[in-house]
């Protein structure tokens, strides 16, 4: 985008998601603000996702129930997962995201001590990718298969960046 400026805003000077993204690295903040939007119709996102930044490690499709691992170049590093999301009232958040902390034996706090296996922490609100099957809904995390979760847990570290979208 560069070389467009909104009618009144001084060269020079990013907005939109671009603003949002240098803010929060310039305060060192650990979660990317701004909504992620999916590939234009009839654009292939990242590596064949539905998603549109290639420096992520993750992307995930809610309306798809799939997600996907990638280098972090825009390359997908394998088959597609089988994923759960957030109940109706629980809604998984869509945006950008960056990986915060993890714990293998995680036990939910919320959720009466709730088995969160290979936890990885996506956001400042305690929702995480963890393992505990796809046949139902959460509470706001993404669900995984606990072998996939295991995967991503292995896999992911924090400060990689996640994209989720609708």
């Amino acid at each position: 985008m560069a070389g467009r400026h909104r009618r009144g805003t001084p060269r020079g000077v990013p907005t939109g998601r671009l603003a949002v993204s240098v803010a929060a690295l310039g305060l060192g903040a650990l979660q990317l603000g701004g909504v992620a939007n999916a590939a234009p119709a009839g654009d292939a996102g990242v590596g064949g996702t539905s998603c549109t930044d290639a420096r992520i490690k993750v992307c995930v499709d809610l309306s798809e129930n799939r997600a996907w691992l990638l280098d972090g170049n825009g390359n997908v590093v394998g088959d597609p997962y089988q994923v759960s999301h957030g109940a109706e009232g629980h809604e998984t958040p869509t945006g950008d995201f960056v990986i915060q902390w993890k714990d293998q034996y995680h036990k939910s706090k919320e959720y009466n001590g709730a088995s969160m296996p290979y936890s990885v922490f996506f956001d400042g609100e305690g929702r995480a990718f963890h393992g505990g099957g796809t046949d139902r809904e959460s509470a706001g995390c993404v669900r995984l298969a606990t072998e996939d979760a295991k995967t991503f847990f292995n896999y992911l570290n924090p400060n990689d960046r996640a994209q989720i979208v609708s």
